[in-house]
């Protein structure tokens, strides 16, 4: 007959944090991948530091106010968004980060050494309080994605020119009142988002000059669809979009407020909308 008092004693609570903790490790060690997206994290566990050359960290959806200043520096992508970083101390070391994405923190200013990040591909700072890019993002001649939308951006450095693999730049709901004419170098730019910010005119070099551009939306925007229609460099534009509309594939000046594949031409036989 059985014992009806047990007598077997429980597993300690701190012998299953020690498995659980070990388990990750060797889990995080095999894939390279550290996922800690949603934990309820006020910080980063020691144990990041732990494992051998990881490749992805994605620590997004946490409470993560400061950043240790031993990442592994073997990291190429770091997903930290929706966190309440304010700076980017800690990320220093990280020079083979291809992919860097701070969207939704408390970001308001970004050190001159992000330029020395030169494997960097993507960038994404949406939904910060950034007032001003540094001149060294110049430096970045990989990067094909720079994402900074829902900012305080009041002017572009010129020095975005030199970033002459960049195909997307999304500044929508920012404070730029114009564009630096040096982005007309960017002869890979296909899609520039401008939405929500003061621009009153474009730089004839972005129209005429950027050659795979063919979409640029300026919705909440000063500038005017017989304004834009003007500017020297409009006409090859819309020969590129109109090349591009003809094979199928989404493209064009995007002005009004509803409907974001309406082409300009529909913009100009409605006149203004109505305030």
């Amino acid at each position: 007959m059985g014992n009806c008092c047990s007598t077997a004693v429980p597993v300690d609570d701190k012998d299953n944090v020690r498995r659980k903790k070990s388990q990750r490790l060797a889990n995080w060690s095999k894939t390279g991948v550290i996922a800690l997206r949603r934990a309820s994290l006020a910080e980063l566990p020691a144990e990041v530091a732990q494992v051998p050359s990881p490749r992805v960290l994605d620590a997004s959806l946490n409470q993560i106010e400061r950043l240790p200043q031993s990442l592994p520096v073997s990291l190429q992508r770091l997903v930290l968004s929706s966190n309440r970083l304010s700076s980017l101390a800690g990320l220093e070391q990280l020079r083979n980060l291809k992919v860097l994405v701070l969207d939704g923190n408390r970001i308001s200013h970004l050190p001159e050494w992000l330029g020395e990040m030169t494997k960097l591909e993507t960038l994404s700072l949406g939904d910060n309080a950034v007032c001003e890019l540094p001149a060294s993002l110049g430096n970045l001649t990989r990067l094909r994605q720079l994402l900074v939308c829902h900012n305080k951006l009041r002017r572009l450095p010129e020095e975005l020119g030199n970033c002459s693999a960049l195909e997307e730049l999304d500044v929508h709901h920012n404070a730029l009142e114009e564009l630096p004419a040096s982005l007309g170098r960017l002869q890979r730019l296909k899609l520039l988002q401008l939405d929500s910010n003061q621009i009153s005119e474009l730089p004839p070099a972005v129209l005429r000059d950027c050659s795979a551009l063919s979409t640029i939306s300026l919705h909440d925007n000063p500038i005017s669809a017989a304004t834009l229609q003007s500017t020297d460099g409009y006409a090859a534009f819309e020969a590129r979009r109109q090349l591009k509309v003809t094979k199928g594939l989404a493209g064009g000046v995007l002005l009004g407020p509803k409907n974001l594949e309406e082409p300009i031409e529909r913009q100009v036989e409605r006149g203004p909308p109505t305030p």
